[in-house]
């Protein structure tokens, strides 16, 4: 069994540098030693039954597992779901299951600090356009990201035509990045952008 009390050691000149150092080096491999954060429990296979400060006794079921930082989803015409993860992948779940394979065609992100693959929103007029739009942070010159809005056309397990809309100026840190969308009355698409991004709020005609 392996001591936790600190070594000390003192030199004949009576120095007490030593047992500065000598401790300092005991308390760094101690804190190697340690897992840092919350542990997390596995996922059960629930329901379960959550009070919150808004609603109490909400009943939440697990519809699927396998899921990276999902941020996002979308249903589909069929009950299908299309589901973003932070990482830069589109995934589909249906009836419960995770198909394996991402949606391809969807552009590379930046995924420093909480940045990546983020908000996703079908056209009003999906089931006649085929339209996907989402947001990610744009990977840019100098390791910078610009929070953009995207747009491509669903054919079957991949996205074509993909282009972007919108993109905010170029921000240099990894924190508070986030994009919302949604479609409004108008037929206009809104974004709703968090993080210290350099840009003004816009609107865009989808």
């Amino acid at each position: 069994m392996t001591s936790t009390k600190p070594l000390l050691y003192f030199s004949r000149s009576g120095n007490r540098l030593a047992v500065a150092m000598l401790s300092a080096a005991f308390f760094s491999a101690q804190a190697q030693q340690q897992t840092i954060g919350v542990p997390v429990p596995p996922l059960g296979t629930g329901p379960f039954v959550l009070d919150t400060a808004e609603q109490h006794r909400i009943r939440v079921t697990v519809v699927t597992k396998g899921l990276v930082h999902p941020w996002s989803l979308a249903f589909l015409p069929d009950g299908s779901m299309l589901v973003t993860e932070r990482p830069g992948r589109i995934r589909v779940v249906r009836d419960g299951v995770l198909d394996p394979k991402p949606i391809s065609g969807v552009p590379e992100a930046r995924t420093k600090g909480n940045g990546g693959l983020m908000d996703i929103a079908l056209h009003p007029r999906f089931a006649e356009n085929h339209l996907v739009y989402f947001t990610y942070d744009k990977p840019v010159e100098k390791d910078k990201g610009a929070p953009t809005v995207a747009r491509g056309r669903l054919e079957g397990g991949a996205l074509a035509d993909v282009r972007d809309i919108l993109s905010t100026d170029a921000y240099e840190g990894t924190g508070g990045l986030s994009g919302r969308i949604a479609f409004g009355r108008d037929g206009m698409l809104y974004m709703a952008p968090a993080g210290m991004w350099g840009g003004s709020p816009k609107s865009q005609a989808a």
